[in-house]
């Protein structure tokens, strides 16, 4: 506060000739205040037209008015001095070493605000004022205040380089173009800018590219050293099971293990489970799960793996045909197609007890078990519900909807996102958007996954996985909410 007020009294003691505080300040009959020099030399120059005038207000005098120094203005602009000098102590104490100083200034050195291209001067705001004000000095380039005006001079011809010279990739002035530069390929450094500025936005863009894959590419690393981790832990826990019962009864709800044996099987016998500790601790692959355990001598565990390819997904596949007699009035059913057509009357009043009445959803005739994999394909701009049911699912009421009990499981897919509901929890999905789904299950290892398939068809990621413990077999399942969705079940 107190700086703006020594600024606003600096303002007040300034001579608006020279643009400084006033030294030795006169004041003249109209009442305005100069130096004794300014004024004496503008009126000098007036000497030849008898009558002297204010070079402010314009007042004419005649004769010319002798000049008396005003001890009063003297000591305020001496005072002010004073405060200006403490103020800009201050101010040094805030400032950085690479900040430009006010070329003009002749006292203290204000802090410019712009540097003049032409002139090659650093400016105050108060000495840039004729800058905006006079004609001529208003066609002159003002740029940010800068330290190095010296170097866009050529030392050579001291004229500013305002062209580039391509072939020897430098600026020059326009005497080197015509000079030693004379036949090169030359634009103007304005142009070359232009041009620089576009390679450096292609990079910076190539440069964010390559950020995000790196960052994308630690996710997923990050992602699969948390699942390993997970893995092991689950072997550790497991391995340090001391009743033979429980050790068992856990390794067959264990769906997917860390390592895997070097044989297809491993021969348990009653006792022996500190011998199956030890092949678990020998296991050196992912992906196995346990396909079946039957607890008589002699019987052997068999571990097999999941699928890691849609090539592998692909030997699972299993025929699904539409159930007509479960789908609500409201959708037809043509062979491997199904679609939500509210306004045809011919698909209304079909009475069965194994239709949907309360929810516009559909069965599959198939029971699923084993391993069974399939696809589904809609029209991606609509909503749909890709579910998983046990076939005595309720067909009325709140509890029949896919989701909302504890006999189904669903992945409602809608334009741009996912979510997964079972027994009424939602869970957000993330992933890659897709109009194509493939579902995975693994009846005896509990296993039921939802995959994003590319539009190549060679490329899934997974949405979502269920592990959990099936006590019936199961059918697919959709639910079509939007007019005219339609979802086909894929048979190649």
């Amino acid at each position: 506060m107190a700086q703006r007020e020594n600024q606003v009294n600096r303002d007040k003691l300034c001579c608006s000739i020279c643009l400084d505080l006033l030294k030795d300040p006169v004041t003249i009959p109209c009442g305005h205040s100069y130096c004794m020099n300014c004024v004496k030399s503008y009126w000098d120059e007036e000497d030849r037209k008898e009558t002297h005038s204010c070079p402010q207000c314009r007042q004419t005098f005649t004769p010319r008015p002798a000049l008396v120094r005003n001890t009063v203005i003297a000591d305020l602009v001496e005072e002010t001095k004073k405060t200006g000098l403490q103020a800009a102590k201050a101010d040094l104490c805030h400032t950085e070493h690479e900040d430009v100083s006010c070329d003009f200034c002749t006292e203290t050195k204000l802090k410019a605000v712009k540097s003049c291209l032409q002139c090659l001067v650093s400016y105050c705001e108060q000495h840039l004022q004729p800058h905006y004000e006079v004609a001529a000095l208003k066609k002159h380039k003002l740029v940010d205040p800068s330290q190095k005006l010296q170097e866009i001079m050529c030392s050579r011809h001291n004229e500013v380089m305002k062209i580039f010279c391509r072939t020897d990739q430098q600026c020059i002035c326009y005497l080197c173009s015509m000079d030693e530069h004379k036949g090169h390929d030359t634009v103007s450094t304005a142009a070359e800018m232009s041009e620089k500025q576009r390679e450096l936005k292609e990079r910076e863009m190539d440069i964010e590219k390559k950020i995000k894959e790196k960052e994308k590419s630690l996710k997923v690393l990050q992602q699969e050293i948390s699942e390993l981790r997970r893995r092991k832990a689950e072997l550790e826990q497991l391995s340090h099971t001391e009743d033979p019962t429980q050790f068992l009864h856990n390794y067959t709800l264990l769906s997917r293990l860390s390592e895997a044996p070097d044989s297809a099987s491993i021969n348990i016998h009653p006792g022996s489970e500190t011998a199956v500790t030890g092949k678990l601790q020998g296991i050196h692959s992912e992906g196995w799960t346990v396909a079946s355990l039957r607890g008589t001598r002699g019987d052997v565990l068999l571990l097999q793996t999941e699928p890691t390819s849609r090539d592998e997904f692909l030997k699972y596949k299993c025929q699904i045909t539409f159930d007509s007699k479960t789908a609500h009035n409201y959708i037809r059913i043509e062979g491997v197609m199904a679609e939500f057509h509210p306004l045809n009357q011919s698909f209304l009043f079909r009475a069965h007890p194994d239709r949907f009445t309360d929810w516009f959803q559909v069965l599959c005739r198939e029971s699923l078990k084993g391993r069974c994999y399939w696809e589904v394909q809609w029209n991606e701009r609509e909503e749909i519900f890709i579910a998983v049911a046990r076939k005595d699912i309720s067909r009325s009421g709140r509890e029949s909807a896919f989701g909302n009990d504890d006999k189904s499981w669903v992945l409602q897919c809608f334009c741009g996102g996912y979510e997964f509901r079972h027994n009424n929890i939602r869970t957000p999905v993330s992933g890659p958007w897709s109009s194509r789904i493939g579902i995975y299950l693994d009846y005896d290892a509990g296993i039921l996954s939802f995959y994003s398939i590319s539009e190549t068809s060679q490329n899934m990621t997974l949405l979502h996985k269920v592990k959990t413990r099936f006590s019936r077999p199961l059918c697919p399942g959709f639910g079509l909410y939007s007019d005219y969705t339609t979802v086909e079940i894929h048979s190649d």
